[in-house]
């Protein structure tokens, strides 16, 4: 399921990468905010577009899906904890700071979200869980 979730994140982040690259604005299936989204300052990072970003995250999330142990539980963790936080934050910037919502992002953030929800039931549910606690010694006799 995780597996699942960053390959179809990465399908978003990769369309969005390519439509930014050529010069087009996204399809949006949704309202047609799209546009406005992709065009806004807030569509990069430092210079990065934050659909690049986001296909690196949802690469970390396929790598930590497929890494089997804790090492893969905590860096899903780490890497959804992190894509949620600026998920978040660009959430509240389409609302309120840009005044449009793109259905492509709000995929994403559904997808980041699930992704969240997936690395902590990960965590508590796999055999010897980091947060699982020990049994309690009994006494011999």
């Amino acid at each position: 399921m995780q597996a699942g979730v960053a390959i179809a994140g990465l399908e978003i982040s990769v369309y969005l990468s390519a439509e930014r690259a050529v010069g087009r604005a996204p399809a949006c299936p949704i309202g047609g905010g799209c546009e406005t989204v992709q065009s806004s300052r807030y569509a990069e990072v430092a210079g990065i577009p934050v659909a690049w970003l986001g296909a690196a995250s949802y690469v970390a999330l396929l790598v930590a899906a497929l890494w089997p142990g804790a090492p893969g539980r905590l860096l899903g963790l780490f890497v959804s904890t992190v894509g949620i936080g600026f998920t978040a934050f660009l959430t509240y910037a389409e609302v309120a700071l840009i005044h449009a919502l793109c259905a492509w992002c709000l995929a994403s953030a559904v997808l980041t979200t699930l992704a969240f929800v997936l690395a902590v039931g990960r965590l508590l549910a796999e055999e010897g869980g980091c947060l699982r606690p020990s049994p309690v010694p009994t006494a011999p006799g």
